[in-house]
């Protein structure tokens, strides 16, 4: 590894150095306006194409008040955390069986509260507005969550350091990792949760709300989706 760092190093200043003799060369009495420009740059892109891998956070070891250990005290801790995420289906979509993608929806519901036309705002014929409003109910799986530890809880690797410790939640049986007895059944993470909305609308002859399927309107995976 010292030497892998030493040729690297040593590769890096040698081009680094020629750069350097080249931009003396042609640009004479501006080089250093160009090294310059050339910093800023780098700097430009390097904030431009970043690519998030993780979420690094401060970890702190506080006191019941809130206030922070000193560095001196037996309690004191402190390092960051570096956190990944990943999960299937990937932004909702899955691979089908001809490699294409298929979107993967969430299972939602909503219920008309005013009837297929709402109701109108101040008695006719001085409408001022349509109103209506509705509860929508949503529910969701998640088949394969993944939660990566890439800064300090992670294993040895003879070739990189070290690799990150990896959680994964996915249907599957577990196993005790001693004895092979069969502990338990890990299922996905589900979520459901509801809200509502509501629409005003300029007077007239339609009103606002739902008339093709009723005052309760469902995808076609609500009710399919969370484990039974």
């Amino acid at each position: 590894m010292d030497e892998v760092l030493y040729q690297v190093n040593k590769q890096y200043m040698a081009a680094a150095e020629n750069i350097d003799g080249q931009i003396d060369d042609k640009f004479n009495e501006s080089a250093n306006d160009v090294r310059e420009a050339n910093k800023n740059g780098a700097s430009l892109l390097k904030s431009a194409l970043c690519f998030p891998i993780g979420l690094t956070m401060r970890a702190e070891h506080v006191m019941d008040d809130g206030t922070k250990y000193d560095v001196d005290d037996i309690a004191y801790w402190e390092e960051n955390v570096t956190l990944g995420v990943d999960m299937v289906p990937d932004y909702l979509f899955a691979e089908d069986n001809d490699g294409g993608k298929e979107l993967i929806n969430l299972g939602v519901r909503n219920i008309c509260l005013l009837g297929p036309k709402g109701v109108p705002v101040l008695p006719p014929p001085n409408y001022v507005v349509h109103f209506n409003s509705w509860i929508i109910n949503v529910e969701g799986r998640i088949d394969e969550f993944t939660l990566l530890d890439a800064d300090n809880e992670c294993h040895p690797n003879p070739m990189f350091g070290h690799e990150a410790q990896v959680y994964r939640r996915e249907e599957d049986t577990v196993y005790d990792p001693y004895d092979f007895n069969k502990t338990g059944e890990n299922i996905p993470i589900e979520f459901s949760f509801t809200t509502g909305t509501f629409i005003v609308v300029p007077p007239g002859v339609k009103g606002i709300g739902d008339i093709l399927g009723g005052t309760t309107e469902s995808s076609s995976e609500y009710g399919n989706i969370l484990w039974k």
